[in-house]
């Protein structure tokens, strides 16, 4: 069987619902990734995105008090995709983030897992383009 898009990607997860967190976690080790966190808020996301080296996010919309909007500005700025996960109607996001891929809570492994592949495939796509960044 072919190595998985995802085998050694190094996933930050954010997810304020322990419980859940704990399940992503395990899905995402199944699938031979490298997982950041989980952490369960805006600030602590921060902290990691510029302490980290990360191929992508796994961001729940809504937090307790907050939502992971500003955590997806940071990571579109420096070209890390990231999938979004609500419990919510997508007509709940704002607009600027109604085109990225959501998740339905509760998501299943198979599905989160394609997700991510196809993030992951789009990205390396885009990677081919002739654009470097310069950064390691």
């Amino acid at each position: 069987m072919a190595s998985s898009t995802i085998e050694g990607k190094r996933v930050l997860i954010v997810e304020d619902e322990s419980i859940i967190a704990m399940m992503l976690e395990c899905e995402l080790n199944d699938g031979g990734c490298e997982v950041v966190g989980p952490v369960p808020s805006v600030e602590d996301a921060l902290r990691l995105i510029d302490k980290e080296r990360l191929d992508c996010a796994l961001l729940d919309y809504r937090l307790v008090d907050e939502t992971s909007g500003r955590i997806a500005s940071v990571l579109a700025e420096r070209n890390i995709p990231f999938l979004l996960m609500t419990g919510h109607c997508a007509s709940d996001l704002p607009s600027e983030l109604r085109d990225k891929t959501l998740l339905q809570k509760p998501v299943t492994g198979k599905a989160l897992r394609a997700a991510l592949e196809a993030i992951l495939d789009s990205a390396a796509q885009n990677d081919a383009a002739p654009f470097l960044s310069g950064e390691a």
